[in-house]
């Protein structure tokens, strides 16, 4: 329990400190292709792929429960 503890109050303090610096320089980012530009903050991406990585895992688990060659085994195991 003390362990969890330090763990979380690590993490929190972490948070507090990454916090703090984007406040003071939000950051920069430019990725180029072709004619093509995109321009964000880093904290903005950060949120972008935090929120595109957990609707990729929700699908994927999603189409995982969906499966129908799950079913069949499910069914072969139980018959």
């Amino acid at each position: 329990m003390r362990r969890l503890f330090i763990l979380i109050l690590f993490a929190l303090i972490g948070g507090v400190f990454l916090a703090i610096q984007l406040a003071r320089d939000p950051g920069y980012i430019l990725i180029a292709y072709g004619n093509y530009t995109f321009e964000t903050s880093l904290f903005a991406l950060l949120v972008a792929l935090l929120l595109t990585l957990t609707v990729v895992k929700l699908l994927l688990s999603l189409l995982g429960w969906l499966n129908p060659f799950r079913w069949r085994a499910a069914k072969r195991k139980g018959a």
